[in-house]
C-alpha cells in the first residue's frame, strides 16, 4: 500500500486529474445527452474499467514499453481512433434506442412481449458499457499517462511496487466514477426534460457524432510522450 505521505501529495493531484474535463468527460456527455443519464452511467462505467485494466498493466511494467515501441502505439492508436469514428458515426444514424422502438411500435408488440423490450435494452447497455471498455482500453496515451504519473508517487524501494501503483490508480477510479457520474446525471436529467423535443434529439445526436469523430482525428494525430 502507498504511504501516508504518498497518499497526501496523490489525492488533489487524482482529483484535478479525475475533475478535470477530458475526453472522457466529452464522451459521457455525448452519450447521456442522446440515450439518457443510464447510457451516461454505463459508459462511465465502460470507461472506469477500462482504466482499471490500463492501471493494472502500468502495475506490471507492461504499458511502459509503449514509449520504445512506436510502430505498437501506433497500431493501438490507430485502432483506438478508427473506433472512436466508427462510434461517432455511427451516432449520426442510429436514433435512440428506445425512441427508435416506440416509433416503430406503438406498444402493442412490446405489451404483448415484454421480454422483448427487456431484451433490447440490456443488450444495449452492453453495448454502451463494452464501448466504454473498449475506447479506453484502446487509448496508448492514457496508458502511457498512468504509466508515467503514478511511479511518482510510488516507493520503488519497497517490494509491493505492484500493489502500490494499483491501489494509486483505484483512488483515481474512485474520483472518476464520482465526475463522470455527475456529468452523466446532470446531461441525462437535462436530456430526460427535452428529449420529446425533435430539435434536441437532432441536435445532440449530430454534435455527439461529431464530438466522437473528433475525438478519434485527435487521438489519431497524437504522439507519443
Amino acid at each position: 500500500m502507498p504511504t501516508a505521505g504518498a497518499l497526501a501529495l496523490y489525492v488533489p493531484v487524482a482529483l484535478v486529474m479525475a475533475f478535470t474535463p477530458g475526453p472522457a468527460t466529452m464522451f459521457v456527455l455525448s452519450r447521456a445527452s442522446v440515450h439518457g443519464r443510464e447510457a451516461g452511467l454505463l459508459t462511465a462505467a465502460g470507461l472506469l474499467t477500462g482504466t482499471l485494466g490500463l492501471v493494472a498493466l502500468a502495475a506490471l511494467g507492461l504499458t511502459g514499453v509503449l514509449a520504445g515501441a512506436p510502430v505498437a502505439f501506433d497500431v493501438i492508436k490507430s485502432a483506438g481512433a478508427a473506433y472512436l469514428i466508427y462510434l461517432g458515426l455511427r451516432t449520426f444514424v442510429a436514433p435512440n434506442v428506445r425512441g427508435a422502438a416506440r416509433r416503430a411500435d406503438p406498444g402493442a408488440q412490446y405489451a404483448a412481449q415484454p421480454n422483448l423490450a427487456e431484451a433490447a435494452a440490456s443488450r444495449s447497455g452492453l453495448r454502451l458499457y463494452r464501448d466504454g471498455v473498449v475506447t479506453e482500453l484502446l487509448n496508448p496515451k492514457a496508458a502511457l499517462f498512468y504509466a508515467s504519473v503514478l511511479p511518482q508517487f510510488v516507493d520503488a524501494r519497497r517490494p509491493d511496487v505492484p500493489l502500490q501503483m494499483f491501489t494509486l490508480g483505484a483512488v483515481f477510479v474512485v474520483f472518476g466514477a464520482v465526475s463522470l457520474g455527475l456529468i452523466a446525471v446532470f446531461a441525462g436529467s437535462l436530456q430526460a426534460r427535452l428529449r420529446r423535443s425533435p430539435a434536441w434529439h437532432g441536435g445532440t445526436r449530430w454534435v455527439a457524432g461529431a464530438v466522437l469523430v473528433a475525438l478519434g482525428v485527435r487521438l489519431a494525430a497524437g504522439r507519443a510522450r
